[in-house]
């Protein structure tokens, strides 16, 4: 249920702390998926929204860290060989989740350090656990190939980057308003964080299960 978690904690802190900004007149009252009023960040930086930003986020992000420790888990319970790939998406997915803990523990707080400590976290978050994604779904197709939810999975991923790629050149290179880089911001995110749901429909399909043992002393 960790993934499940994740993406429970995540958005739903996320959603909660954009409702309470938004009905506290800290940021438009809108629809972001669509209009792109506003940031995820702004969401999380005034009054209650700041602290049910960082009270659902930061356990999410440390559940995040522990699920990609569980994928890699899978992976090898699933017969898969490659030592090389299974620690990349570890080592990937983990830090990933670290740069997750920085951005949320810095948001809100004033100066260039803090600013540059959240920038650097969100790039990171988003590289690395993009990175992470596309690399266990290229396992998951190798291991599972008839898969549904590996091939939900490829495609979903596929979207990600069509729309980062798009919209991204659009605001950069063409002058589009800047919504639209915060709609992708919204899509993107919440891609992101519900992947590992997918990854859990992945693991009850090989019925994986995780136990514990205590030696004797």
């Amino acid at each position: 249920m960790i993934p499940v978690l994740v993406w429970l904690l995540s958005w739903g802190g996320v959603i909660l702390a954009y409702v309470l900004s938004s009905s506290g007149g800290h940021i438009p009252e809108c629809f972001p998926h669509l209009s792109g009023c506003t940031t995820v960040s702004a969401s999380g930086r005034y009054g209650a929204a700041y602290f049910v930003f960082k009270a659902t986020i930061l356990p999410a992000a440390a559940l995040l860290a522990g699920y990609w420790v569980l994928c890699g888990a899978w992976l090898r319970a699933a017969g898969d060989s490659r030592v090389g790939w299974r620690r990349c998406i570890v080592a990937a997915g983990v830090c990933g989740a670290m740069a997750l803990v920085v951005y949320a523990t810095f948001l809100g707080s004033d100066g260039d350090t803090y600013r540059g400590l959240r920038r650097y976290g969100t790039v990171i978050f988003f590289g690395l656990t993009y990175l992470a994604e596309a690399m266990l779904a290229q396992r998951m197709q190798a291991l599972i190939p008839r898969s549904i939810v590996s091939r939900i999975t490829t495609a979903l991923l596929a979207a990600m980057l069509l729309e980062g790629l798009v919209l991204g050149t659009l605001v950069n290179l063409a002058g589009a308003p800047v919504a639209l880089r915060n709609m992708a911001e919204w899509h993107v995110a919440s891609a992101l964080l519900f992947y590992p749901v997918l990854t859990w429909l992945s693991w009850r399909q090989t019925e994986f299960t995780v136990t514990y043992r205590v030696g004797k002393p």
